[in-house]
Parts: structure tokens; C-alpha cells; sequence
């Protein structure tokens, strides 16, 4: 979802945008330690889900909904780069879609921070519970993990809205939920589909995903 009116009160907008900030620079300090791995092809999926994020809803509240794609970075690039990728989906969508500067921070932490962390935790979370198969890779963490990323940052960001007073909770709950609730399920089916054809073709582009862990002796 874009931020493209003053729905925020002017301290939340400058907190949000000190925190990501804050999260953005030490992210990259980190990153920067360690390298940019497989730079060509993160450079490729930002681009790629920018232009995914163009092909939007938008209804007569000033609502938008659109894919997100956090699970489908964070399963190939781990969370920094997930996080740092996602960072410039919204940069990139927010300066061509004449978005408020001063909501970038808001956007940051409700469409690249929750999406991604929740993504990872999910894949860390079936790793550690469910045995290591393909198809649970697959179904579960590209798939299923995708539906809850989607359904869950849906569900935050209508409770923010709703708690500063930008729209009626029940309206949120009748003309937003249900739709971005949907929309998971397309979210699922693409994630599920590109990162089974990365595995089979370009294993070495999907960071989450070896060969030894989900396949040998299977």
C-alpha cells in the first residue's frame, strides 16, 4: 500500500522516518562488511517488483492494494538484502507514483520491515519445526509463508490507519480486509512459482534454499 496523503500526524511521520533511517544506515554498515552477494540479480528483482507494485487497485478511498513480493526477496537474498530491496521498491514506486516524501519512513517500516521480518521468521520458523523437504520449502515457507505475510501486513496496516483516525475500522474491515486477504493468495502463487523455478534452474540465486538440506537423501 502507498502512503500518498498527509493521513499521519506530523510526529509519527518524523519518528517513523528517524527509525528507518536509523535501520537503513546500520543495515548498510553491515552489509557493506560483508559484501553485496549476487548484486546483478537484486538489483533485477527491485526492478521487477517495482513494476509489479505499478499494476495496483485503487478504490474511491484513496486505498491502494498491490503484491508486495517480501517473501520472494527474503527467500532469495536473506533479510538485509530483502530489507535494503524492499527499501528501494518503495523509494523507486513512491518517487513515480508522486508519493509524500515525509511518509517514506511510514512506508519503510509497514511495506518493507514487517513484510520482510515476518518472512524470515516464518521460513526460520518452519525450519526449525517441520522436517526439511522441497516441498515443504515450497508450500510451506514459499507458499503459505507468503498468504500469512500478505494477510498480516494487511491486518497492521489497517489497524494503523484506523487508530490515527485516517478511515473507519469498519470500513477498513468491509472494503480493504477482505481484498488484501485475497490478494495473498496471488501473493502465494507467484512466490511459489518464481522460487520453484529459480531452485531448478538457478539454485545459487535463491540464498534460503541448498541442495544438501532439501534434496539429498530425500
Amino acid at each position: 500500500m502507498d502512503f500518498t496523503s498527509t493521513w499521519f500526524p506530523a510526529w509519527f511521520n518524523w519518528l517513523s522516518n528517524t527509525i528507518s533511517l536509523v535501520l537503513v544506515l546500520l543495515v548498510l554498515m553491515h552489509t557493506f562488511q560483508q559484501g553485496f552477494p549476487r548484486f546483478n540479480q537484486w538489483l533485477w528483482s527491485i526492478f521487477f517488483l517495482s513494476l509489479v507494485w505499478f499494476m495496483r487497485a485503487s478504490m474511491e478511498s484513496g486505498i491502494n492494494i498491490h503484491l508486495s513480493g517480501a517473501m520472494l526477496m527474503t527467500l532469495m537474498f536473506g533479510w538485509r538484502m530483502g530489507f535494503l530491496g524492499m527499501c528501494m521498491v518503495n523509494v523507486a514506486t513512491g518517487y513515480f507514483n508522486d508519493a509524500l516524501f515525509i511518509n517514506l519512513g511510514v512506508s519503510i517500516l509497514l511495506n518493507a520491515l514487517l513484510p520482510v521480518t515476518l518472512s524470515y521468521f516464518i521460513f526460520l520458523l518452519l525450519e526449525a519445526k517441520l522436517p526439511r523437504h522441497f516441498f515443504i520449502y515450497i508450500y510451506g515457507s514459499a507458499f503459505f509463508g507468503s498468504w500469512v505475510m500478505s494477510a498480516v501486513t494487511g491486518f497492521v496496516i489497517a489497524m494503523v490507519l484506523a487508530v490515527f483516525g485516517v478511515f473507519e475500522l469498519s470500513m477498513l474491515v468491509d472494503n480493504y480486509l477482505p481484498f488484501h486477504f485475497l490478494l495473498g493468495f496471488s501473493e502465494a502463487f507467484l512466490t511459489a512459482g518464481l522460487i520453484t523455478v529459480f531452485v531448478v534452474y538457478r539454485p545459487s540465486w535463491v540464498f534460503s534454499f541448498r541442495d544438501k538440506r532439501y534434496l539429498e537423501g530425500k
